[in-house]
């Protein structure tokens, strides 16, 4: 379950990524803000442009699609009121969130923070809109608000917040890159915005340290949507 070792060495945050797969960067542009450009005040975010996952699929069926904070946009619980489905949420550009301020402590993160990446699919439905498989793999664990697809090489995809009654895999099932995993919705929080939490898990070196961690999505989904996109 080694990330491709020669990826992840030590930075300014303990990691530094050694884009040994890809050089590509995802730049800022009018539809994808850099990465680590996080909302002002709300953490220290990582500007890897190194894309990790070059093969991987957006993991939304369909666009467009859009990345950014659900706590910190209006109608998150840090989102000073308004509504979830309020169209500055449903509009470009994208931002990573990935080591947002939440409650969550990741070695990887100068400040904190969120694990993941949030997406909002194209409208604000939940039960609508289908998430589907990034990769080729397994269904390796489905839990109450949860579902992860682990690869051959042991990469763990994790995507959170579907509607965990109406799943189209079962634990164990084989899956290949495009299938219909589940649908987007609120899962585990009722008032949650309905959102697809999507974070990557990989094993990594850390110093001189191996661990298994999760790892920055925003420069792997910027390319994958890409290719879904343009």
């Amino acid at each position: 379950m080694m990330l491709r070792a020669n990826r992840l060495a030590a930075s300014a945050f303990a990691i530094a990524m050694l884009a040994a797969v890809s050089q590509a960067q995802a730049q800022a542009n009018d539809r994808f803000k850099a990465p680590g450009d996080l909302i002002k005040d709300t953490g220290v975010g990582l500007s890897i442009g190194a894309v990790l996952y070059p093969e991987m699929r957006f993991p939304l069926e369909n666009g467009p699609a859009y990345a950014n904070s659900h706590v910190y946009a209006p109608g998150g619980f840090k989102g000073n009121g308004g509504s979830q489905c309020d169209t500055v949420n449903y509009s470009y550009p994208w931002r990573d969130n990935f080591c947002e301020l939440r409650r969550s402590n990741l070695p990887v993160c100068a400040s904190g923070g969120h694990q993941g990446q949030d997406i909002r699919p194209a409208s604000c439905q939940a039960d609508t809109h289908w998430a589907v498989a990034v990769e080729d793999g397994v269904i390796a664990h489905v839990g109450r608000f949860a579902l992860t697809l682990q690869t051959p090489s042991g990469t763990l995809y994790r995507y959170v917040h579907m509607n965990m009654d109406d799943l189209a895999v079962a634990p164990l099932d084989k899956v290949s890159k495009g299938d219909r995993l589940g649908k987007v919705s609120n899962a585990w929080i009722s008032d949650l915005p309905i959102h697809l939490h999507f974070d990557v898990k990989d094993t990594v070196k850390i110093g001189d340290e191996t661990r298994s961690v999760f790892v920055p999505p925003y420069s792997s989904l910027v390319t994958s949507y890409r290719q879904l996109t343009d």
